[in-house]
């Protein structure tokens, strides 16, 4: 039964993965700060090919369920590590994740990786997230629509909300 409550957040890692594979590849440069930090390979190209990669997971993990829900979480391991890296070693590194952003790589991050990382292990019992919701089309509908909108949501929050807590913080200094 906890892998099919599972199947709601690991739906929304997997759309959260598309989300930053698709980003990516649409616009490498993005990602090229915390990629230099981390001392991977920063090139376009190798920025896309990441994305790629992203979007492939994150599409078996979403039609598959079962173990390729671990290869989701290891791919959640490793941003998490990542993030942390980022955070601990170089504070104010864009990671870019989500999109062209400057905004730094946060808590929040290393957050929404581990729970994305555990959502995906609790999940990896399970077969397709679809297939924990049962046969009724309004039943499916209505899951992809709150995935969609969840998804959507983190991806504010580690995107958005970083950028808007230091304008409040910048107003309440004198």
């Amino acid at each position: 039964m906890i892998a099919h409550a599972a199947a709601g957040p690991f739906a929304v890692a997997c759309l959260l993965l598309v989300f930053a594979g698709a980003s990516k590849i649409r616009r490498p440069t993005g990602t090229r700060p915390a990629a230099t930090a981390l001392g991977l390979p920063d090139s376009p190209g190798a920025v896309r090919t990441l994305g790629i990669v992203e979007l492939g997971i994150a599409a078996i993990g979403l039609a598959l369920g079962g173990i390729a829900a671990v290869t989701v979480a290891i791919v959640y391991l490793a941003l998490a590590i990542a993030a942390w890296r980022l955070h601990v070693r170089s504070p104010g590194t864009a990671c870019g994740c989500l999109g062209v952003s400057d905004t730094p790589v946060t808590a929040t991050h290393i957050v929404v990786n581990f729970a994305a990382m555990i959502a995906a292990l609790l999940a990896a019992a399970a077969g397709p997230p679809l297939a924990a919701v049962g046969t009724s089309v309004l039943a499916r509908v209505s899951f992809i629509v709150l995935v969609g909108c969840c998804a959507s949501l983190v991806a504010m929050v580690l995107d958005t909300l970083p950028a808007l807590n230091a304008r409040i913080h910048e107003s309440d200094s004198p």
